[in-house]
C-alpha cells in the first residue's frame, strides 16, 4: 500500500504518510489520517 493517499483530519490536506505513518505536513499521528480509496477500487466495487 505504498504511496496510499490519506486525508489528514488536522491540516485537511491529502498526503502520503511518512514511513512512521504521520502527516508529513503537520506531523499529526496515524490516528488522524483517513485512508482514501482509489477511483479504480470504487469502479471495481460497482462492477461486482
Amino acid at each position: 500500500m505504498k504511496g496510499q493517499k490519506c486525508l489528514c483530519k488536522v491540516c485537511g490536506q491529502l498526503v502520503t504518510p511518512t514511513p512512521a505513518g504521520t502527516c508529513p505536513l503537520c506531523g499529526a499521528p496515524r490516528e488522524m489520517l483517513v485512508m482514501q480509496r482509489d477511483k479504480d477500487d470504487e469502479e471495481n466495487d460497482l462492477k461486482k
